[in-house]
């Protein structure tokens, strides 16, 4: 169980799973192996002192004391182990890793006050040194600025990596940077950074000192900004099952939380969001394959090794074909809406074309990735000057629908560019605007889109930055941990009515394993109609498993059906679990119900024809049959079944005059089969075997699959064991 960089030791490893089984003296024998092995750790006093009181503690037990806070003092014991293993487990990762390494190195040679009161003076002080700028005279104002920012900036990356590097962190620690991160004398964007370093450390190693300060400031920034970012970092740092089975009491000032259902409301959209996250990759196919190829080819633009260059209007088409230009128009409008449509529903429609642009010096300070974006920043300061003029591009970095890395991947992409645009685009983007509205204004203010805003940016640190492999990645498929939902934190919450909105969209994503685990995770008096017809879907399908073996298809839908007596839908769920269970008595009173419902319709009498023929009520089902198949003759699901049932009341002319029109242009595998049963049971040997092997080139079946599929049938009929044989050693 990884819970950290994914550099990690098996003999630590060993020591998080004794704590999470809540075994002590496992954990104590574990961490004893690691440290033999890893004798330049210094945490064996530490260990010793746990281990000296646990002694202590199993000494007064066994004298028969019977003490009240016997559990409470245990489970203090194993915080302060899973403390003792974090901090070796980021030590060890350190060692190990040639980038951590030089990271730590460079913190520990950098003469700087790692106190968070030595922090806040530096940060009043910026904010104070900026409001002084204007005293400046105007012709030295721009470089002191520029000065004060390149300061300010290493200020920052400093300590954004000490942050994110920390180990777990003291209840003073962590109260000194929860009053940095609330109070109004500092600047926001540096708060905003700081909270995103807190969010990477919590990540790797679940610190519930952390998380606390995330949570608190969540609860009590004014800035919405800095709210987001904390409600994305504590959320995410709940990705692994310790802080409830070591932390339970606190983790009950987030229940508090979770009591206020606006809370509940954007914790909804939070898990909708990282699910459009994770489907960046998907979404960047569609648009390379769907949309960008008809926007280029109707574009008067195309792009060369050399830049952009402009096709040239050729009059001959405009004279041939006069209402081209207006179909081009048409087609790169309905393109552009596309994309517009998929942001709208959430997509991340940018990371493809910007994820190309992260291989820029600018990003190998990993702060940079998370840095909001500002003009001041000196990476980009001096190219802001160069481009003032081009009001375009200052349009589309202040306001436009990007995150901030990819604004800053945006402008020094376009430097790169700039001169190998034509000069009349050039002189366009100089003179105009790009298309932002009002409304697009408006809604970049809204907890929402900063909240996608942020999360763009994260994911693409995660999945884009050279250094990755050394950090938990919270968008890992194969661990699942962004679906926050389905974590034991939220089970019994005020989240959990939340949860079948959560599955149903996830079930329309496609993300059938990630709804059945939401699912999972709700509570039983919280199930209800809609979460029994999920959860029977998802069964039913093949997409999820829930644990117990009762939890069948079956028993879903028949929980369903206490709800809703005559619910369509779960009758029809219900008659699809008994025919698969081979309970055709019962599938067909079920149909005959749905009959009533629907009286006529065409597959319910189909599916009740099989029903009865599975009961060897052939003419009952013949009557169904020859009903549908007057009605509706090209049909060929009711020719098929007409077939079969007529070969099993020996009927076999009759049967074949219907696979003879089965048979004609391509056969369905299915059909291949039963005709050869058909062909046998009338005595037709070699025909019947011409159909199987037909059959077998169509399917994945093999000659025993053919003989075990109706063996009762074909015994049933006079077939012997050693025909049986002959058939197998023809096939």
């Amino acid at each position: 169980m990884a819970v950290g960089p994914m550099i990690v030791n098996e003999a630590l490893e060993l020591v998080l799973t004794r704590l999470t089984e809540k075994n002590l003296s496992g954990a104590l024998v574990a961490m004893d192996s690691y440290l033999s092995a890893h004798p330049k750790q210094n945490d064996a006093h530490r260990v010793e002192a746990v281990r000296a009181d646990f002694q202590l503690m199993t000494d007064y037990w066994r004298r028969g004391y019977k003490d009240p806070q016997l559990n409470g003092l245990y489970d203090n014991l194993l915080r302060r182990m899973y403390v003792i293993y974090a901090n070796a487990a980021l030590g060890y990762a350190v060692g190990h890793s040639s980038y951590l390494s030089s990271v730590y190195m460079r913190l520990t040679l950098t003469a700087r006050d790692w106190s968070v009161q030595s922090l806040k003076e530096s940060l009043e002080a910026h904010v104070s040194e900026v409001a002084m700028l204007e005293l400046e005279p105007e012709n030295k104002r721009g470089e002191k600025r520029k000065e004060i920012f390149r300061r300010h900036h290493q200020l920052m990356s400093e300590w954004f990596d000490n942050i994110w590097l920390s180990t777990i962190w003291t209840d003073g620690q962590a109260s000194a940077m929860e009053e940095l991160l609330l109070s109004p004398t500092i600047d926001v964007r540096d708060q905003q950074l700081l909270v995103s370093g807190i969010m990477i450390a919590a990540i790797n190693y679940f610190d519930v000192a952390k998380f606390r300060t995330l949570l608190h400031v969540y609860r009590q920034a004014s800035d919405e900004t800095v709210r987001q970012r904390a409600l994305v970092g504590w959320v995410m740092s709940l990705r692994n099952s310790v802080p409830v089975l070591l932390y339970r009491e606190d983790l009950k000032e987030m229940e508090t939380l979770l009591e206020d259902g606006k809370v509940c409301e954007e914790l909804v959209q939070l898990q909708e969001q990282i699910i459009f996250c994770i489907n960046a990759e998907k979404d960047n196919q569609t648009i390379q394959k769907d949309i960008m190829p008809d926007l280029l080819k109707n574009s008067n633009f195309r792009v060369t090794r050399h830049g952009i260059e402009e096709i040239e209007e050729d009059s001959l088409e405009d004279i041939l074909h006069p209402d081209a230009e207006e179909r081009r128009m048409e087609q790169m409008e309905e393109s552009f809406q596309k994309m517009q449509q998929m942001q709208k529903q959430g997509s991340d429609i940018y990371f493809g074309g910007f994820s190309q642009m992260k291989r820029f010096s600018f990003f190998q300070d990993i702060c940079n990735w998370f840095v909001p974006y500002y003009t001041d920043h000196p990476g980009i300061s001096e190219l802001m000057e160069r481009f003032q003029k081009n009001r375009f591009l200052q349009t589309i970095v202040s306001v436009g629908p990007f995150c901030n890395s990819d604004k800053y991947s945006f402008l020094l992409a376009f430097s790169q560019v700039m001169e190998r645009i034509p000069e009349q685009l050039r002189q366009m983007m100089e003179a105009g605007e790009a298309a932002v509205t009002e409304v697009m204004q408006e809604e970049s203010r809204s907890a929402a889109y900063i909240r996608r805003m942020y999360l763009q940016d994260i994911y693409r640190f995660y999945r884009i930055y050279p250094k990755r492999g050394d950090f938990y990645d919270p968008f890992d498929r194969e661990s699942a941990d962004y679906i926050f939902m389905a974590h034991p934190a939220f089970m019994r919450t005020h989240l959990e009515p939340y949860f079948n909105e959560v599955a149903a969209f996830m079930i329309k994503q496609k993300l059938y394993e990630e709804a059945g685990m939401v699912l999972e995770n709700c509570g039983e008096a919280r199930r209800d109609f809609r979460y029994y017809m999920m959860a029977g879907y998802l069964v039913q399908h093949g997409y999820f498993q829930f644990e117990g073996e009762e939890l069948t298809d079956r028993y879903f839908y028949q929980k369903a059906l206490e709800f809703q007596p005559d619910s369509e839908r779960a009758l029809l769920g219900y008659a699809r679990a008994l025919f698969r269970m081979e309970n055709y008595e019962e599938a067909l009173g079920i149909y005959d119900r749905l009959l009533t419902i629907q009286p006529g319709k065409r597959n319910y009498l189909l599916n009740r024809a099989v029903c009865l023929s599975k009961l060897k009520r052939f003419a009952d089902a013949q009557k169904d049959l020859y009903r549908l198949n007057y009605e509706m003759p090209d049909d060929q699901h009711v020719n098929r079944v007409l077939a079969w049932t007529l070969t099993c009341d020996d009927k076999f002319e009759q049967a074949d005059r219907i696979y003879g029109t089965l048979m004609g242009g391509n056969p369905a595998p299915e059909d291949l089969l039963n005709y050869g049963y058909c062909l046998w049971l009338r005595g037709h040997v070699d025909d019947a075997a011409d159909c199987f092997h037909r059959y077998l080139k169509e399917s994945d079946d093999t000659p025993l699959g053919i003989l075990a599929k109706e063996r009762d049938l074909l015994l049933e009929k006079g077939i012997t064991e050693a025909e049986m044989q002959l058939m197998l050693y023809i096939l």
